[in-house]
């Protein structure tokens, strides 16, 4: 499943790379700057992607911190469509779609209020603007690390082998670069291309640790072939999540016939409060609010986790997201840590 969720994020990142890196740029008004950051995300399938991609473009003076401020508010509801796709899963059973359906919307109209709240009072006062800017008053860079997950940890490998997008790409066509500055695809030994011998490569690139190329690397590709291959990818792994979805249901439906259920019931009915840390811990640990309103979203389908759970679930989720962005902003300036404290 998580495999499966990966699949989706890379295909995503890779066939629409140069199209969410055009998006970025232009100082526009703020309900513009929200399109902006929901169709980036929807493109990507990541908000975590997005909104680290906005953090270092505020970073570099390529896009203003007020307009960032806004674009992540577009990062926010974007990421609500990746457990949508998931409650799609349960299409077989009525009863399990209405609930999953409810789940994954729990997590879409929080952050469709927030910013219906929010958006309107920032774009009259700035009030966020203005806060943030006097935190970050007496902000020095520091040399950050990258930390990675245990679930990214069991799962990358595994993604490394089949793709492996290319970051520099959206951030040069971002920064008013150009997709096709990247092709044709420099290599020293076409017929077997490794990282240290393909110094030019595309929206598809090698693994730097292991110096291999992955499965869907081709040394004479060109971007439509590049695209094509992050579609296959999308596809394969659209095919995985549902297939992997029907069987954890199953699974998890056989297991919990009679009292094994309402044990599990009373477990997960914790106070509010406990479950939006449970929420914000397990986000923190995945690095992604959509993995882990995902996970949930078949949980509740089955009758799992009650409906009223999901609410503070799902905002330890978006709490425990934000710590990407401010992990990304340690490394650039102060600009970029106002918009990661804004987010």
């Amino acid at each position: 499943f998580l495999v499966g969720l990966d699949f989706l994020g890379t295909g995503a990142k890779v066939m629409s790379a140069c199209a969410a890196g055009a998006l970025f740029g232009d100082d526009t008004n703020p309900i513009a700057g929200l399109m902006v950051g929901i169709l980036s995300t929807v493109l990507l399938q990541s908000s975590s992607t997005t909104t680290s991609l906005i953090v270092s473009l505020v970073g570099a003076d390529t896009v203003s911190v007020k307009q960032g401020i806004y674009m992540v508010m577009g990062a926010n509801i974007g990421t609500s469509v990746t457990n949508t796709i998931v409650a799609m899963g349960h299409l077989g059973d009525g009863d399990q779609l209405e609930r999953a359906f409810a789940g994954a919307t729990v997590h879409d109209m929080f952050n469709f209020m927030t910013v219906g709240v929010l958006l309107p009072l920032e774009a009259a006062t700035s009030y966020l603007f203005y806060l943030t800017k006097a935190m970050v008053k007496n902000f020095q860079t520091k040399d950050g690390e990258d930390w990675d997950g245990p679930i990214k940890t069991l799962v990358e490998p595994i993604g490394v082998l089949v793709i492996i997008e290319n970051k520099d790409v959206t951030k040069a066509v971002a920064k008013g670069g150009n997709c096709d500055e990247f092709y044709p695809i420099v290599c020293e030994d076409p017929e077997n291309p490794t990282y240290s011998t393909c110094p030019e490569v595309g929206i598809i690139k090698c693994d730097k640790t292991t110096n291999k190329c992955p499965a869907f690397f081709q040394a004479d590709a060109t971007r439509s072939d590049d695209i094509l291959s992050g579609v296959v990818v999308f596809i394969i792994g659209l095919a995985m999540l549902f297939i992997c979805l029907f069987g954890l249901v199953t699974v998890l439906q056989k297991m919990l016939m009679g009292t094994s259920t309402r044990i599990i019931y009373k477990a997960t009915n914790v106070s509010p409060y406990m479950a939006m840390l449970v929420g914000a811990g397990i986000t923190m640990l995945v690095q992604s609010s959509s993995v882990t309103t995902s996970v949930m979203t078949p949980l509740v389908g089955i009758g799992l986790i009650n409906l009223e759970q999901m609410l503070p679930l799902t905002l330890g989720a978006n709490v425990g997201t934000t710590i990407t962005a401010l992990m990304a902003a340690l490394l650039s300036d102060a600009n970029a840590m106002q918009v990661a404290l804004a987010h």
